[in-house]
Parts: structure tokens; C-alpha cells; sequence
């Protein structure tokens, strides 16, 4: 065999299982807030090249030493029997079992204020963050793809205790920006009314945002969100009530979709007529739609009508029960490729009048090869071709609309947000000193009627709120939001993702790969630092 392909042979060899279950453990150990590598050189006499994390890993454990002050390897394996039987590795098994299984509580709570003293970079308090409410998981509809239907099971029709929001919260409303007031339905819940007009008046600084498929927008819903400047979404998911009926509908042969469709609409037009006469109509809700085999033909019929609608958003889901959206490729690229080619080009054309947001989901190879074919299109050719849309999109501005609505917001004693907050308020970036990283984990806590508690909705189940609810000597109920706020499990992810350890991340979240879905759209001659 020649020299060359031996090299190339050896250069492509790939890892056995046990050499990549190995290399995972180690990442384990030295991505955990209780191993510290520089202590443990200097604590056991190591030289400064020793890579502290495998020795620890294979060998210094066995001899009794510690991963850092914070972690006993001989008082973990005397309590946890089991662990020393299975001869593993204390912080190993800590990290990947231990903590979830509640063991070791007592002494890593303990521990926890010098931890965090340690590592102030891992601590927060949310500062003009976002609380996600997700008051109900009920709706009003039946789309076919919905998340909460197929997700949720019995918790599919729960909602939140309204004590949580209107008690529990209360202590972290002052440090909040953003409320997001979504779930099934964000104005079907019993309490909706009652709470948003209760954050209206009593906390006006704070920008709500509400998340719904327009049914029940009645007009005492439009009145609250026109007067106090709400930053509405809907999804309508589709042009027309036939598409509706045939691609979204779940229920029925689509009769009732095709009576729905037209609420829909009647309560965004009204919604729109009072924000024009106030001279709001900046504020126009943003819209969306789940793309899929049956309506993939449907997409500029539905950017006509945002724009016919004066949407502020243009928002595009592609139907994750038809691809695999972890995979590099689409499932259903016969339809999924034109589809996302299309949006890439009117993408390009509107960037300065209008966003069309489409980035959340999608594999990157297939994006990465339709942006090189989008991008080697002459721009005055894709002008010619959507000439008709961007006639109704003539007088859009992106940055002035969102300058006129930080104006208005201003006046009126509200917050002002960045595009970044006003395009995607829980998907996007925030700069930790030299770098960029997610803005998630320092700043959002996301809220569900069972009681979860995260601080995305793309992370992995961590805390409750049921279990930090305590009683004061009035007889009342509260939560210490510190603790839940810099808990061990909350300031754990956060270490790891600052050492780009995503465990515990959803493999189909855009943010994995450290790049905001915000700055693609923002890309032609928008400014997404405004």
C-alpha cells in the first residue's frame, strides 16, 4: 500500500464505541461545576500539562482524590454503595444519574454558595429577561402537527394555577422585559383576560406578548392589546379556508375549519382598524404558518396576505411530523426544497420592508446549498420575479417600524427592545465578555401549567416550581426566586454551555450551533443590533 492511502487510511480511521463513550465521560467530568482542573494540579502536585480531567477520570479517583473542594469522591461512593459495586467513577455517575436521582442533595447545596462565588459567570438575575407563562395547554383548534397534542398526552388540556402568575411571579416582574403569554391558546384560558389586563395595569413597563390562532381574539381582547401595545402573533396557516381545512384541520372532513378561518380573520381586520386609528398600526401582529405536503403551493398567497394584513412578522414552520429535523436533509425534499428555496428568495427581496422567518428547524446542509444557489441569483432578477409582492410590501420598514414602536413604547413608559427581542424573544444571542452564546439560559424562565420549569423550551426537563413553594407565617405562599434562579441544576447547564457542552439541549435546536436564527434574516442591510 502506498505511503498515501496509509496516511489517509489512518487519518479517516474512526473511533470505536468505547473509544467515543470514553472521550463522552471525560467531556462529563471536565465540563462539570465540580471538577476543577487548575485545583486538583495544584492540590495533588500535578504539573500544569496534566490533563486533570482523564487523570481524574481513570485514575485519580480510584486513589481517593477529589474533583475539586466541592466533591468528596469517598463520601459519594460511601453513601451511594451501589455506585462503588459498579466500580464507576463518583463525579461520573453524579453527573450523568446522581443529581436527577436526588442523591448527594444535602451536600451540594451546601456547597452552592461558594460554588456560585466561584462562578459568578454561571449566575443571573434574568435582567430585562423574558417569562414565558404557558397559562393553558387547551385550544380552541385541532391542527394536525400540534406540538402540545402530540407531546403532552393528559396534560394536553391543563391549565396553570393561576396563583403562580399572579402570586409566585410577582417577586421577578421588576427584572422582566418580556412576558410571553402562550400555550395552547393564549385567550382561551378561563383567567386570560383577567391576567393581562392585571400585568397591564399593574406592571405597563413590561411588553406582553401573546401567542394564538386568533378565535377567541374577541373585541375585549383587541381593546387590552391595542391600548397597551401588546406584540401579538397568530397562527392562521394558511391563504384561504380551503387550504386551511386540507393542510392544518385534525377534526373533522374541514367544514368547521371552513367556518373557523373566517373568524380568524374578522378578529385580526378589526384588531388592525383599531391599532390604524390610534395610529399604532406598527404594532400589527406578526403571522405564521406550518408548511407541508398539502400547502407548500400556498406560500406567496400567504405572504400577500400578511402584507395585505400589514404583518410585522412573516413567520414559516416546516411540518416536523413529515421530515426528521435533527437529520442533515429533509425527509420530503420533493416539496420541502422548492418550498425553502422560495423563501429564500423572497427573504432577500423583503429583508429591508418586511422579515419572512423560516430558520428555526431546518437542516443545515440543505439550507447551506440553497443559500449558495439564492445567493447567485442577480437581485434585480429576483425583483422582477416577485414584483407583485414587493408592490404590496412598497411602503415597509423594517427599521422604521421598529424604531416608531420603541417611540410609542417610550412615551408610554414601556421598555424598549431590540430586534433581536422584537423578532425572537427567546431565540437569539447575548454577549458573555468576548463572545456571543445564548440568551436562554441567563435570561428566560419558561413556566407550564403542570408546574415545569425551565429555562427554554428546548432544554430538557429541570425544576418544578412546585418544589420551591414555601408558606410565610401570614399563611401565604412564596417562592425564593434566588434559589430557583441560581439553583445547582440552572448554573450547571449554564457552565456547560459556556464550555459549548450542550447535554440537555434538543439536537434540533437552532441555537446548538451557537448561531442566531435571527441573523440570517437580518443579513441584507438590517442593522440586527438596533
Amino acid at each position: 500500500m502506498k505511503f498515501g492511502k496509509l496516511l489517509d487510511k489512518f487519518i479517516t480511521k474512526k473511533s470505536t464505541p468505547s473509544e467515543i463513550a470514553a472521550s463522552e465521560d471525560k467531556r462529563a467530568i471536565e465540563n462539570s461545576l465540580l471538577f476543577d482542573g487548575d485545583w486538583y494540579r495544584k492540590t495533588y502536585g500535578y504539573g500544569k500539562y496534566l490533563d486533570a480531567a482523564n487523570h481524574y477520570l481513570t485514575v485519580g479517583w480510584r486513589e481517593g482524590k477529589d474533583p475539586s473542594p466541592f466533591f468528596s469522591t469517598a463520601d459519594y461512593l460511601a453513601k451511594n454503595s451501589d455506585v462503588k459495586a459498579a466500580d464507576m467513577n463518583p463525579l461520573l455517575h453524579f453527573e450523568k444519574f446522581g443529581f436527577r436521582e436526588n442523591r448527594y442533595r444535602a451536600e451540594i447545596e451546601c456547597a452552592l454558595p461558594k460554588i456560585l462565588e466561584r462562578h459568578p459567570e454561571c449566575t443571573t438575575k434574568l435582567d430585562r429577561g423574558l417569562l414565558r407563562i404557558r397559562i393553558t395547554n387547551a385550544c380552541n383548534a385541532k391542527c394536525r402537527y400540534c406540538g402540545v397534542r402530540c407531546t403532552f398526552g393528559d396534560e394536553a388540556t391543563r391549565a396553570m394555577i393561576p396563583a403562580w402568575y399572579y402570586e409566585l411571579c410577582r417577586p421577578i416582574y421588576d427584572n422582566i422585559g418580556i412576558v410571553l403569554i402562550t400555550g395552547g391558546d393564549a385567550f382561551f384560558a378561563k383567567e386570560s383576560f383577567n391576567y393581562m389586563k392585571f400585568m397591564s395595569d399593574n406592571y405597563p413597563q413590561i411588553t406582553l406578548m401573546t401567542e394564538s390562532n386568533g378565535i377567541a381574539f374577541n373585541e375585549k381582547f383587541q381593546t387590552l392589546a391595542a391600548d397597551n401595545l401588546f406584540k401579538t402573533h397568530f397562527s392562521i396557516n394558511a391563504s384561504n379556508a380551503d387550504t386551511f381545512a386540507a393542510s392544518c384541520w385534525d377534526l373533522d372532513d374541514g367544514n368547521s375549519a371552513r367556518k373557523i378561518f373566517p373568524i380568524m380573520l374578522r378578529n385580526i381586520r378589526s384588531y388592525l382598524t383599531k391599532l390604524e386609528a390610534a395610529d399604532k398600526l406598527c404594532f400589527a401582529p406578526s403571522l405564521s404558518r406550518v408548511i407541508n405536503q398539502d400547502n407548500a403551493d400556498d406560500i406567496l398567497n400567504f405572504v400577500e396576505l400578511a402584507l395585505e394584513l400589514h404583518a410585522s412578522l412573516i413567520i414559516f414552520y416546516f411540518d416536523y411530523t413529515e421530515n426528521d429535523m435533527s437529520a442533515e436533509y429533509f425527509t420530503n425534499p420533493a416539496v420541502v426544497r422548492p418550498a425553502m428555496k422560495t423563501l429564500m428568495e423572497l427573504e432577500r427581496v423583503l429583508a429591508e420592508k418586511i422579515l419572512v422567518y423560516f430558520r428555526l428547524w431546518i437542516p443545515t446542509k440543505e439550507a447551506g446549498t440553497l443559500q449558495q444557489e439564492v445567493e447567485a441569483i442577480p437581485i434585480d432578477e429576483l425583483n422582477a420575479k416577485y414584483a407583485h409582492i414587493l408592490s404590496k410590501a412598497a411602503n415597509r420598514s423594517v427599521l422604521g417600524e421598529i424604531k416608531k414602536r420603541n417611540e410609542i413604547r417610550r412615551a408610554s413608559g414601556k421598555h424598549e427592545l431590540a430586534i433581536v427581542d422584537d423578532v425572537s424573544p427567546s431565540l437569539h444571542l447575548k454577549r458573555t465578555g468576548d463572545r456571543e452564546i445564548c440568551f436562554a439560559p441567563w435570561n428566560e424562565i419558561d413556566l407550564y401549567p403542570d408546574g415545569r420549569m425551565d429555562f427554554c423550551s428546548w432544554f430538557e426537563p429541570t425544576l418544578n416550581i412546585k418544589n420551591f413553594i414555601q408558606r410565610d407565617t401570614d399563611g401565604r405562599d412564596f417562592v425564593d426566586w434566588e434559589k430557583i434562579l441560581n439553583s445547582f441544576e440552572y448554573v450547571s447547564a449554564r457552565y456547560r454551555i459556556l464550555h459549548d457542552d450542550f447535554r440537555g439541549c434538543q439536537v434540533c435546536c437552532p441555537m446548538n450551533s451557537i448561531k442566531s436564527p435571527v441573523e440570517p434574516v437580518t443579513k441584507y442591510n438590517v442593522d440586527r443590533g438596533l
